[in-house]
């Protein structure tokens, strides 16, 4: 029989927040939640997150807050939520919707709405 010290052990080597992934071959870069930028979105202004989230186009699910910034925002999705992008990496919001893809870019706040949003710097397909 599994110990429950064990169990909660292997739970967050699992499931911790200490993701991290292997760009290029080379370096490797702490993975943050929609949910820890959102949370944590002063302390997270001006610098630069990789996250990996499903694109969701304009199909941005109900629980998204819109930043206004245009009219054409999309948004990505994670297992912890939802957040507006500034810019798609050359996705396209309908053939690309629903993939999984490495997100590079900036946290910013918008001045209309005080919503947090990721201005997109690189996108990179997920293996």
């Amino acid at each position: 029989m599994i110990r429950r010290g064990t169990i909660l052990f292997l739970f967050l080597l699992l499931f911790g927040s200490c993701s991290s992934v292997k760009v290029n071959g080379e370096a490797r870069f702490r993975l943050e939640t929609v949910a820890k930028i959102k949370r944590n979105c002063k302390e997270f202004i001006g610098r630069e997150v990789y996250l990996r989230a499903t694109y969701l186009g304009w199909r941005c699910n109900k629980g998204c807050t819109h930043p206004r910034i245009t009219r054409s925002d999309s948004c990505i999705a994670d297992r912890t939520g939802c957040i507006y992008l500034l810019g798609t990496g050359k996705l396209d919001p309908i053939t690309d919707k629903g993939k999984e893809f490495l997100f590079r870019g900036r946290v910013e706040i918008s001045p209309f709405s005080h919503t947090c949003y990721i201005k997109v710097e690189k996108v990179d397909g997920v293996k």
